[in-house]
């Protein structure tokens, strides 16, 4: 029978290698196309992983002689096979960086993502697999999604019985003793489940008779029992939305790292990095909590409920969708949502979340020019490669999509049976109602969801069409209509200024960083004066009106202005002085909010109470 196992050993971890061994049987082939792949699926950027491999090697299985091989493509090695088919790869893969979808190897711990370190074998990408970890240190664990593989079988592919401690005599000898042995469906199963080894806390908690793990590497100031509690009330909020959970276990991996944070979502795990002091304060910890809860909420959205495009996808180049304003916008949305019906978040806090996200967009100015979906599509080359230009081009699908599914959510909940207003009715359909119906039709019949397809099933769910708001929202640039949405739930929108910025209204359109006492332009938005006046990003500002800018002094000087103002800037672009002059405009807004109204219609309190599951704010 056809067998494809891994081996993954790390005996000097020092040197940030870890040290894989592909074993290939049983196929009746002419020769072995292996593959790195270039992406990692929920990270759209190709970023050619087959650079990190060293010092590959081909052998017979049968004799353990050398074979011939040829680097095929930037990423692919073609071996031809020996006589009995039995083909053994070695090779090294350096890994020392610590982010969510890479790997990282030193002595305190060995992470990584399967995309990082696996070749798979052309044509047998959907072959069961099986995986061996050999870990240097006898207090290391292994913490993984992936199901363990019986002993029996272990020992029976040669893969030893884990029974002993591990040598450290050199490559060879150190890949007989691996301690640790896994299986998978396939090799997207194996790639899509991470992989932590190191002396890892583990917080442990059921739902629903269901294990979920958290295992935290690194050391900072959390509270254990503060955050396994959350976690599970997490779990449970997102679960009564699906009415149950589609894994058997489920892992949190959580770095606590010096700066820094991310997630990435799995199948049945997610990677998550959080700045290691960040437990603390309210603010930080609704941070931590809050990527745990987005992370999670992929279970579905993703990695279940997934693009057409998703369910047959190349590891070698791009896999394009119009989607992903739905499947990371939707899940951006929900993540304060689910908070709040965890009891982790207050209403108050939960509509300022969302006021937060309105403020993000109001100073893109990019939301004129790219739609949701268009977004979506060009995500390869434009969200994971922002440049100084970016705000004035681009719009996030994470950012836009949460607030096309907030109007939306709204829309579906303020829509009756029939004319004249019943508040039986209100509320019985909602975006919880979209996200179910695609995975009862979708997801559940072995299917993702076509790009087309999406507004048919919102309109299903609606009772009724839906063309103005995609043709205006997700596939235009209009302007997304928040006052109008939230006075649904008796909710009113406002812009302003925050403390002492309420006098300083006038502004040149550009953000500056301050750097050893100068005023570098670091960004010119394509809505602010300065955009059509000759000031670029790089320059050095030094003087308003003649009059010299230090740090930090800039803004100061600007508030004693107003907007029609003209004024000169003095600068040094490239060690050459110039002089500009323009009229300034108004200062950005940096504060929105969203409040209740005084006298909201029995229809706004009852969308308002059901929507955040509370009771009006009186």
């Amino acid at each position: 029978m056809p067998t494809i196992h891994y081996t993954v050993s790390m005996p000097q971890p020092q040197t940030h290698l870890f040290e894989v061994e592909v074993a290939v049987s049983g196929f009746d082939q002419v020769s072995y196309d292996f593959v790195m792949p270039s992406w990692t699926p929920g990270s759209y950027l190709i970023r050619e992983f087959a650079r990190h491999v060293q010092e590959f090697q081909a052998l017979d299985a049968a004799s353990q002689q050398p074979l011939s091989w040829v680097k095929h493509s930037k990423n692919t090695w073609r071996v031809p096979a020996p006589a009995g088919h039995n083909v053994i790869l070695r090779y090294k893969v350096y890994a020392y960086e610590l982010t969510v979808r890479t790997s990282h190897l030193d002595t305190s711990h060995g992470y990584f993502n399967g995309a990082n370190l696996f070749v798979y074998l052309a044509g047998q990408r959907g072959h069961p697999v099986t995986l061996s970890i050999a870990v240097p240190y006898a207090d290391w664990k292994v913490a993984t999604g992936l199901p363990r593989l019986p002993v029996t079988l272990a020992a029976g592919n040669g893969a030893g019985n884990g029974s002993h401690e591990p040598e450290h005599e050199g490559f060879d000898t150190f890949l007989l003793n691996p301690r640790h042995h896994f299986q998978a469906d396939d090799y997207d199963h194996l790639i899509d489940c991470p992989v932590e080894c190191s002396n890892h806390r583990l917080l442990t908690f059921d739902v629903d008779g269901v294990q979920h793990q958290i295992a935290l590497w690194g050391h900072g100031n959390e509270d254990p029992e503060r955050l396994r509690n959350d976690t599970q009330a997490v779990v449970q909020a997102a679960r009564d939305i699906f009415g149950g959970l589609p894994y058997d276990y489920y892992l949190f991996i959580l770095h606590l790292t010096d700066s820094g944070s991310g997630g990435l979502e799995h199948r049945n795990s997610s990677s998550n990095a959080v700045p290691r002091w960040s437990f603390r304060k309210p603010a930080d910890y609704e941070k931590i909590i809050g990527l745990l809860a987005h992370e999670f909420f992929h279970v579905w959205t993703v990695k279940r409920i997934t693009p057409a495009s998703f369910r047959d996808f190349e590891y070698r180049w791009e896999t394009y969708t119009r989607l992903l304003w739905v499947m990371e916008g939707f899940t951006t949305y929900y993540t304060p949502l689910v908070l709040r019906r965890a009891g982790l978040l207050t209403p108050e806090r939960t509509l300022e979340s969302y006021g937060e996200q309105i403020l993000k967009l109001a100073q893109t100015p990019g939301r004129h020019l790219q739609s949701a979906e268009a977004a979506s599509f060009d995500a390869w080359i434009k969200l994971y490669r922002p440049d100084e230009n970016t705000p004035n081009t681009s719009v996030s699908y994470y950012l836009k999509g949460s607030l096309i599914a907030l109007l939306l959510d709204l829309e579906l909940r303020s829509r009756t049976a029939h004319s004249g207003f019943d508040t039986s009715l209100l509320n019985q359909r909602s975006l919880d109602d979209v996200l179910v119906t695609t995975y009862r039709d979708y997801t559940l019949h072995g299917e993702g969801v076509p790009d087309d397809a999406f507004q048919s099933i919102c309109e299903q769910v609606a009772g009724g069409s839906l063309q103005p708001f995609f043709d205006d929202y997700v596939r235009g640039v209009a302007e997304l209509p928040f006052e109008d949405y939230l006075a649904r739930a008796g909710l009113g929108l406002s812009y302003g200024w925050k403390g002492a910025d309420d006098e300083r209204r006038a502004g040149l359109g550009v953000r500056v960083r301050q750097k050893e006492g100068r005023a570098l332009v670091e960004a010119v938005f394509a809505d602010g004066p300065a955009y059509n006046a000759d000031l670029s990003v790089g320059d050095e500002i030094v003087a308003l009106d003649g009059y010299r800018i230090s740090e930090g002094t800039l803004d100061e000087r600007l508030a004693d202005r107003q907007p029609g103002d003209r004024v000169t800037l003095t600068l040094f672009r490239r060690d050459e002085l110039r002089e500009v002059t323009l009229v300034l405009g108004q200062r950005p807004y940096n504060k929105v909010e969203i409040t209740p109204r005084p006298d909201p219609t029995p229809e706004q309190r009852a969308l308002y109470e059901a929507w955040l599951g509370a009771g009006w704010p009186e």
